[in-house]
């Protein structure tokens, strides 16, 4: 019997937090909002513009797709797409549209410049 009280005392404690929680977090989404259309979602626009390349993939993507560094030479993104292009031939048993994946990424990084030591993401000088 005092087992169920307690239980039962916090099932109710538990829901009140979620209910409390999920106000607050409403609240700080709707106000977010507001800000973001205020502003007219220009950071937004100006943020994406420069990060998408080729086949409409980020290079973040695109390195990811490819298994690469960030500050992978030419040279290894090419033999990491002829790798996994050839693994995902379609004669083969392969994925057509993997390949089509693996192709959009290596037109992402060779139409990016070289990464920089600015670049966010970029390793520090004198690390690997």
């Amino acid at each position: 019997r005092v087992f169920r009280m307690v239980q039962s005392g916090f099932a109710r404690l538990i829901a009140n937090i979620m209910v409390m929680g999920g106000g607050a977090l409403g609240r700080a989404f709707m106000d977010a909002y507001k800000q973001a259309l205020q502003n007219g979602g220009g950071a937004a626009k100006a943020g994406a513009r420069g990060a998408v390349r080729g086949g409409g993939i980020s290079t973040q993507e695109a390195r990811s797709i490819l298994d690469v560094k960030f500050s992978a030479s030419q040279v290894q993104v090419e033999e990491a797409f002829s790798r996994l292009h050839s693994m995902n031939e379609p004669a083969r048993g392969g994925s057509a549209y993997l390949q089509s994946k693996i192709a959009n990424a290596r037109s992402a990084l060779s139409d990016a410049s070289p990464p920089s030591e600015d670049a966010p993401g970029a390793p520090a000088p004198g690390t690997k």
